[in-house]
């Protein structure tokens, strides 16, 4: 995972010297700004520092959607459940929010959201039976979108969620590329690391019509 995240940190670092040379050899450009407005699914990975087994790995699925409801504002949730791999553990994560964004360019967004956040956890014991927990909390992130003459995209983002019961907070970077078949359709791959878990994401995103989605 950290050799994986490592690879796309450079990436990403090296994308504007080849969106660069995509045009200065004339690759195709592909039209339209970038749109806040879709509907994504991806199955994820995650490793997890844990206080009382130390690493664990878990498996799950995502899916999220957005819409702009205007130029600069757009409301999103998504729903994303794990289940673990050494022992019978699930966890269902949902998030509802309000967004602002705003266009430096029209290959170019900023973007401020912020979530309110329900987890629900349910662990199985052959001799205790089943134990579930839940939480409440909420999330701010800060996030880049840059598009270009090829057809990726690149975004980077800072993640806060913050927990009631819990009382824990966490901090983290997501970083990831979107590879466009089209103009609606994107395969997407992305990590998020820096807290107690890295997670994995690959997937595809469907662009809404109604709106310029490259």
């Amino acid at each position: 995972m950290k050799r994986f995240s490592f690879c796309l940190a450079a990436a990403a670092a090296l994308l504007p010297a080849s969106w660069a040379q995509a045009q200065a050899q004339g690759r195709p450009q592909v039209q339209g700004q970038i749109s806040y407005s879709y509907l994504e699914a991806a199955v994820t990975g995650h490793r997890i520092d844990t206080t009382l087994v130390g690493e664990e790995e878990a498996l799950g699925a995502g899916f999220k959607a957005s819409y702009e409801i205007m130029p600069y504002v757009h409301v999103f949730g998504s729903y994303q459940y794990t289940e673990f791999d050494d022992f019978d553990l699930q966890t269902d994560l949902v998030k509802a929010g309000v967004g602002a964004h705003y266009a430096i360019s029209a290959s170019k967004s900023i973007y401020a959201d912020v979530a309110a956040i329900t987890t629900d956890l349910e662990l199985s014991d052959p001799v205790f039976g089943s134990v579930k927990s839940d939480d409440d909390g909420y999330g701010v992130s800060i996030g880049y979108r840059e598009i270009n003459h090829t057809p990726l995209e690149f975004h980077l983002s800072v993640d806060y969620v913050e927990f009631d019961k819990a009382n824990t907070s966490e901090t983290t970077a997501d970083i990831g590329l979107q590879y466009a078949l089209n103009r609606q359709f994107k395969i997407l791959g992305a990590i998020q690391f820096g807290g107690d878990e890295n997670i994995l994401r690959l997937g595809v995103r469907y662009y809404l019509r109604g709106r310029d989605a490259n």
